[in-house]
């Protein structure tokens, strides 16, 4: 008798197990795969990766019948201090964009300053995309500007941080 109710059990367990697992094969696999896609230390180029996404930005602009923004040298360095400042806190912001806008106009003589920051992207196309799908990203790459600046900076880990900070010079 023991012997049949521990069969029994044994089966009843079996049949539950399998019916619990509402996820296929594939989407287990998938799982796994993100997860460990999430953990692999990705090669990010810095110095490409501004330049790719400058020329990115610039051919988006030209698709939407605004002009191409030259490159702003010196407001560079607010781009870079900006991401400093992020990757320290582990946080996207745009905490003291005022006072930066201010130095930057005060130091270019622009008239307008706007940034659009972004994190963790690992490509220029990923990033302009997620840009595009952000009304507020998009209205700056989108706006009345003639000049630009983009800092990408690597964390710790090797994850890119974005600022890129239009200006309206004339």
């Amino acid at each position: 008798m023991k012997k049949l109710y521990g069969t029994l059990l044994a089966v009843v367990l079996a049949v539950a197990l399998t019916n619990c697992s509402s996820t296929s094969t594939q989407e287990e696999e998938l799982g796994y795969t993100e997860a460990a896609l999430g953990n692999e230390k990705l090669f990010v180029d810095p110095v490409k990766m501004e330049e790719d996404l400058l020329g990115l930005v610039n051919e988006y602009r030209i698709s939407q019948g605004l002009s191409p923004l030259s490159k702003n040298t010196p407001a560079y360095k607010y781009a870079e201090a900006h991401n400093d400042y992020m990757i320290s806190r582990n946080a996207l912001s745009h905490d003291n964009f005022e006072s930066r806008a201010s130095k930057i106009a005060a130091e270019t003589n622009a008239l307008s300053v706007s940034e659009n920051v972004a994190r963790y992207y690992t490509s220029a196309t990923k990033t302009l995309e997620g840009w595009t799908e952000s009304s507020s990203h998009k209205a700056a790459m989108e706006g009345d500007f003639t000049h630009t600046t983009l800092s990408v900076q690597l964390d710790k880990q090797g994850r890119p941080y974005y600022t890129q900070i239009f200006l309206k010079v004339e």
